[in-house]
């Protein structure tokens, strides 16, 4: 029964010595615009022909492996690793697709912000409806708000944060990827996937690594100095890269680790930080405390924050559960989302006063062949009708109760989920019984797809 529930290591040119031409400085008062509206950005001065990155601080000694750089040694499954890599390498942000919602396609948690932990919600609870994913959050420093910034270089304030500017009528060479704040709350940086930063507000420009030779690995996140001096930028391979006053304190490209690295969070001394993988496994550099990872195998791990007061640290999974680790609070996945997958968490922020901010972002559902023959042939398919409906009806089958209806007994509240989800709004509200057998297949295939067989009690598993 279906139930609805850089400074990089190793060989490779001198960085102190990179030239860009993504340097940008903007005027942050020309670009101001009310909360939650899209900016525009006023170029102030021309982009310099060379930029001497004279804050990166570019050790290329090997890193130490001593106990300012605790490793764990857990891999993740082939599976998840694949997904993960595969998400980098396309250059857009972890678990984010680089263009907007499809319109077919109407998911409600998707590109929203749930508080957890009792932070109180700013919103939007729903989904907005933009023209790119969001891909990064940060909080204010009164833990009054925050701002959301999405792939396009769009930002949005919610509770007291305050707009300063956007990307968003900036031709970008790569997508937003992350959003970090200033000290103070009147500024901030985005960070682009190719290493370029964009500086608003009272946030200072220090330097980025757009388009340098040599440097492959795509950039992920972007994290502020406590004195709002200086930056980390963060490649998926580990390497991280200091600018202002960032003090460096190793890298993880220089031992194989199995999964990319998808976000890091400074330390409060700004000594020291935390990478955080993929499959869940932290690295632990400087005076930042290892206090284990949160590898499961199953769900991807992509944000990593410390909370107020400074113990422990935070994992949030793509699903919207929350690891806590050395004495941080932990919180679990929504009940009876079965279409996480769809709207994964794609950061998190967490609040000064206490609590935390999980964002997602939006993956699109692969196109659902509603007449093809051969679906039902599917094995999972197959056996599910084999214990649900063969003997009872098959494709019109309903359960004595009324309660179940089709040959993959669908509640028709999961069913009309299912349908929007999966870009069918025609299925909507259609009794399942009634409707086709290639719809019900195709519905059927598409939940199994995105929740795996525990709406159906996990009979069948391993099928595919």
């Amino acid at each position: 029964m279906a139930k609805g529930p850089h400074e990089r290591q190793g060989s490779g040119p001198e960085l102190d010595h990179l030239h860009t031409s993504s340097h940008i400085e903007f005027d942050a008062e020309a670009s101001r615009r009310p909360s939650g509206a899209f900016g525009s950005i006023e170029s102030r001065s021309s982009a310099p022909a060379g930029v001497n990155a004279g804050g990166l601080r570019a050790a290329l000694a090997r890193t130490k492996r001593d106990s300012r750089a605790s490793r764990r040694a857990a891999f993740s499954s082939m599976g998840l690793v694949g997904l993960a890599l595969a998400v980098l390498l396309a250059g857009g942000a972890m678990l984010s697709g680089a263009s907007g919602s499809p319109s077919s396609v109407k998911d409600p948690l998707a590109n929203a912000v749930r508080a957890v932990g009792g932070a109180p919600s700013y919103g939007p609870a729903t989904g907005m409806d933009l023209n790119q994913n969001l891909v990064g959050i940060a909080a204010t420093p009164s833990g009054k708000g925050y701002w959301a910034a999405a792939a396009d270089g769009g930002v949005f304030t919610f509770g007291d944060a305050r707009f300063a500017g956007s990307a968003a009528s900036t031709p970008l060479v790569k997508p937003v990827v992350g959003i970090a704040a200033t000290p103070s709350g009147n500024g901030y940086w985005l960070v682009g996937s190719d290493g370029g930063v964009f500086s608003f507000g009272d946030a200072a420009f220090h330097g980025s690594i757009a388009n340098p030779a040599g440097v492959s690995a795509p950039v992920v996140a972007i994290a502020a100095t406590p004195s709002g001096n200086g930056y980390w930028l963060l490649g998926s391979d580990g390497g991280v890269f200091s600018f202002g006053d960032a003090a460096f304190e190793g890298a993880a490209t220089s031992f194989e680790h199995g999964a990319p690295i998808t976000a890091m969070v400074p330390t409060p001394s700004g000594y020291g930080y935390y990478l955080l993988g993929a499959d869940g496994g932290i690295f632990a550099f400087g005076d930042a405390r290892f206090d284990g990872s949160a590898v499961d195998g199953q769900h991807l791990a992509t944000a990593v924050v410390i909370p107020k007061g400074g113990k422990g640290y935070e994992i949030a999974r793509s699903d919207g559960s929350i690891v806590g680790l050395g004495g941080a609070p932990s919180n679990g996945a929504p009940a009876g989302d079965l279409l996480a997958g769809q709207h994964p968490v794609i950061a998190l922020a967490a609040r000064p006063g206490g609590g935390a901010w999980l964002a997602t972002g939006f993956v699109p559902p692969a196109p659902v062949a509603a007449q093809s023959p051969s679906l039902g042939d599917d094995p999972f398919l197959k056996c599910t009708r084999a214990h649900e409906s063969d003997q009872a009806g098959g494709y019109s089958a309903v359960s004595p109760g009324g309660v179940y209806h089709g040959a993959y007994q669908f509640l028709p509240s999961t069913w009309n989920n299912t349908a929007r989800a999966a870009g069918r709004p025609d299925l909507v509200g259609v009794d399942p019984a009634a409707a086709s057998p290639a719809d019900q297949d195709a519905i059927a295939l598409f939940l199994f797809h995105q929740a795996g067989p525990g709406p159906w009690g996990g009979r069948c598993a391993g099928l595919q």
